[in-house]
């Protein structure tokens, strides 16, 4: 009841022995951010209810969820020892010690130093291409969360990941560094898995890390950014309460050009495949579903034939979106009497694992269908005047699933490409689903146990139906341009 805005709290209490119950609480919007994983989309989903079926025929505007920053201040608390590892003027911090890398710290503790309780470490912009620098500053920090697991004499410290505009927590923030973001992803993750031994903290081009920053990262507040003299938190509201996002007063000039093309990548898929049939029942009559497989998925000739006798036109292509050459190649291809006019970016694939066995190579190789292919479209269809540009991201990207760091790193990526497309006046819409009740060939595994496990985390599956819907509803909306 703390949170801003909070008027209502809802509790599961389930037995804990004889006389004793435990209580969970699942998050809410507007609550501190995150408690108790949800998964509830901070772009679009529904938040987790255990009224679910009652809760289905809602609407649906009040079930899309936004990350909102919002000024908090700091616990009063004594000064405490912070250390700051890498060159002396990558990241000035009043009464800090700098060391020049964690091994240089662990030896300095050994010697008989004093243990920081938080730990900083600046994660500076990568040179290169993007998909590079998001590989090199995510590699390079999965190496440092491992190695500091492993450190024994650190173990009741904090380390902080210091980022410079990884985050939009403002509206005059601009595009956000992009590897940084995917950082963040990442540390969401190494956070659930281990509580109280990671931070986030963005900083904006000018700021300095303020007074009490150890003190409030050591309460709450895991995650914080500062802009100006004022510390920032992340909560998720309702799209409608946060203000930023106003429906079209007229649904059907929302609906697809009949004499467009729609790309779908991971056409193919379960979800790919579901919005392929919803995308042609609202009118779309030119498809174009990328896959690695193409016509040699399994479901690829049924779902053809299907929406062939709806009346659309579909071509099923095989595709490594990841590839710029191929994916330059099919865009070539698209007649110019059905030029593309929306992309949805469905593709992906996971790899999971807690982060101490992670590798850089476990990491690109989910990074790659995600972060290197949304990359390749979104700069490939840049100056093609598009309607609509979507990205299919996860609510591991906003809450950090536990054994889902690279997961979450991709995510995290996707959500930040779509602000910095809207940063240059695109459109761009990053939605971040959580467990769709259809199994795909990314749940498929998931069995009745782990089922079982995400339900007393508060985390309820979206029917296809009211996903679909919630599909629909931020594509009526000027969130993809604001």
């Amino acid at each position: 009841m703390h949170a801003p805005g909070a008027a209502a709290l809802r509790v599961r209490l389930s037995p804990a022995g004889r006389a004793r119950w435990r209580s969970r609480r699942p998050t809410r919007p507007g609550c501190r951010w995150p408690r108790r994983r949800a998964c509830c989309p901070s772009r679009c989903g529904t938040p987790a209810d255990s009224n679910a079926d009652a809760d289905a025929d809602a609407d649906a505007d009040g079930s899309l969820l936004r990350t909102r920053w919002v000024p908090v201040e700091p616990a009063p608390a004594p000064a405490e020892p912070v250390a700051v590892l890498g060159r002396q003027g990558d990241l000035p911090v009043d009464g800090a010690v700098h060391y020049p890398d964690l091994d240089a710290l662990a030896a300095a503790v050994a010697d008989g130093a004093a243990v920081p309780q938080t730990v900083l470490v600046p994660v500076g912009p990568e040179p290169g291409e993007v998909p590079s620098a998001v590989r090199a500053a995510t590699g390079r920090m999965l190496g440092l969360v491992r190695a500091w697991l492993g450190e024994a004499r650190l173990s009741g410290a904090r380390l902080v990941a210091v980022t410079r505009t990884a985050v939009v927590a403002e509206p005059g923030d601009g595009g956000p560094d992009l590897a940084g973001a995917a950082v963040w992803g990442l540390l969401r993750s190494a956070q659930s898995e281990h509580p109280r031994r990671f931070g986030l903290l963005d900083l904006d081009a000018t700021a300095r890390v303020p007074q009490g920053l150890a003190a409030a990262l050591r309460e709450d507040e895991a995650q914080l950014a500062v802009r100006g003299e004022r510390l920032l938190a992340p909560r998720l509201l309702p799209m409608t309460a946060a203000g930023s996002v106003t429906v079209d007063p007229d649904p059907e000039d929302q609906l697809p050009d009949p004499e467009g093309t729609v790309l779908v990548t991971g056409g193919t898929g379960t979800l790919g495949g579901l919005l392929a049939r919803h995308l042609v029942a609202r009118g779309a009559r030119h498809l174009l579903l990328a896959g690695r497989r193409g016509g040699q998925a399994p479901v690829a000739a049924e779902l053809v034939a299907e929406l062939t006798g709806l009346g659309a036109q579909v071509r099923v292509v095989s595709c490594d979106v990841a590839d710029r050459q191929s994916l330059a190649g099919l865009l070539r291809e698209i007649p110019a009497e059905h030029p593309l006019t929306t992309v949805v970016h469905a593709a992906g694939v996971v790899d999971d694992g807690l982060v101490e066995a992670l590798t850089p190579e476990r990491l690109a190789a989910v990074l790659r269908p995600k972060a290197d292919a949304a990359w390749n479209l979104h700069e490939l269809t840049a100056g093609l005047g598009l309607a609509e540009f979507v990205l299919f991201s996860s609510a591991a990207g906003t809450f950090g699933s536990a054994g889902q760091a690279n997961y979450a790193a991709a995510n995290a990526f996707l959500d930040a490409l779509a602000q910095h497309r809207r940063a240059q006046g695109l459109p761009g819409l990053s939605l971040a689903w959580g467990l769709w009740a259809e199994r795909s060939a990314l749940t498929g595994a998931l069995d009745a146990a782990d089922l079982a496990r995400l339900g007393r985390e508060g985390v309820r599956a979206l029917s296809t139906p009211d996903a679909l819907r919630l599909f629909d509803t931020p594509a009526r909306r000027s969130a993809s341009r604001s």
